[in-house]
């Protein structure tokens, strides 16, 4: 089954501990299918820097290395963590990430060890063993584990994949026993999911397999179902390219609520979304424009008739 593949230009942004807080004209930015990794975005622009503005003020900024690795992020509109320093060893993977107030004082931060394909992430001021992650290949199996401050497994997921990273089988454990598996099924363009849970003695109580998917090829429509009862609660339509074009989510009523229609040019690049919520009466609008190098350069937003203006700007070497 051919899957949607909502692309975040910035993946590796999403830091253990905590997720990186994505100012809005940064957000809107990630959100664009570049046709390409960011790594590669960045070193064919040899992008140094990019930094996006709201209206005429900073918002955000990242730099990169000559590998097109982030190496250092400004967040101003993160009263939190206002800064982030990253750095990488030679075989190109990060092995320290530090975070720092809105003073510049450290704030906290972790440090990276590599071992049989697993990365082990510490705690930088204590050494404390935080998490462990890694894919066991050709297997496809990805496995990702937290700990405590003693060292004590909190909690260790384990997923199987397909050749074509489709989940097979994804297995939770929690306290160092078995308490969710979920089983994933691909038949006739349609994704069944079957969830078996067990109690806190590892004994099975309920299994439940439901409909969760299912493409309409004839239509280019992509339904989402929800587990309780099958009911569709999101509509994705694509274009012949698979661009998703509309989106529409609905409510346990069955009544549609909130819609996303986004338009591309001819080389494929998002030119204008339309997002609508309809119960809070809420209509925006983005108009991407490009550069000749095919780069963002500003997003018009209006939201019921406020205007803003997202700039971004590019320090190449």
């Amino acid at each position: 089954m051919n899957k949607i593949l909502i692309f975040i230009l910035f993946a590796s942004q999403i830091v253990f501990g905590q997720s990186k807080i994505q100012h809005e004209p940064e957000r809107l930015f990630n959100k664009l299918d570049l046709g390409k990794s960011t790594a590669e975005f960045i070193k064919e622009h040899k992008i140094e820097k990019i930094t996006f503005l709201r209206d005429t003020i900073l918002s955000s900024s990242i730099e990169f290395d000559r590998n097109g690795n982030s190496v250092c992020e400004i967040g101003m509109e993160n009263n939190a963590v206002r800064k982030s320093l990253r750095k990488y060893d030679k075989q190109n993977r990060e092995i320290e990430t530090k975070y720092f107030n809105s003073d510049n004082s450290f704030r906290y931060g972790y440090y990276y060890k590599y071992e049989d394909g697993f990365q082990i992430m510490f705690k930088l001021e204590d050494s404390l063993l935080f998490r462990k992650s890694g894919i066991i290949k050709p297997e496809n199996i990805r496995i990702y584990s937290e700990y405590d401050e003693d060292g004590n497994l909190l909690l260790k997921n384990i997923y199987t994949h397909d050749d074509d990273m489709n989940y097979l089988l994804e297995i939770r454990f929690q306290n160092n026993r078995l308490y969710v598996q979920y089983r994933y099924e691909y038949l006739d363009n349609k994704k069944y999911v079957t969830k078996i849970q067990y109690d806190k003695n590892g004994t099975k109580v309920s299994e439940n397999r439901h409909l969760d998917e299912e493409e309409i090829v004839s239509e280019n429509k992509l339904y989402h179902y929800r587990d309780e009862d099958e009911s569709i609660f999101r509509i994705d339509s694509l274009d012949k390219k698979k661009n998703l074009v509309k989106m529409e989510i609905f409510d346990n009523d069955n009544k549609l609520y909130r819609q996303e229609t986004n338009n591309y040019n001819s080389k494929g690049q998002l030119t204008k979304v339309i997002e609508q919520n309809f119960t809070r009466d809420i209509k925006t609008e983005y108009i991407y424009n490009y550069d000749k190098q095919n780069r963002i350069e500003r997003i018009d937003k209006t939201t019921n008739g406020i205007k803003e203006i997202f700039r971004y700007e590019y320090k190449t070497y």
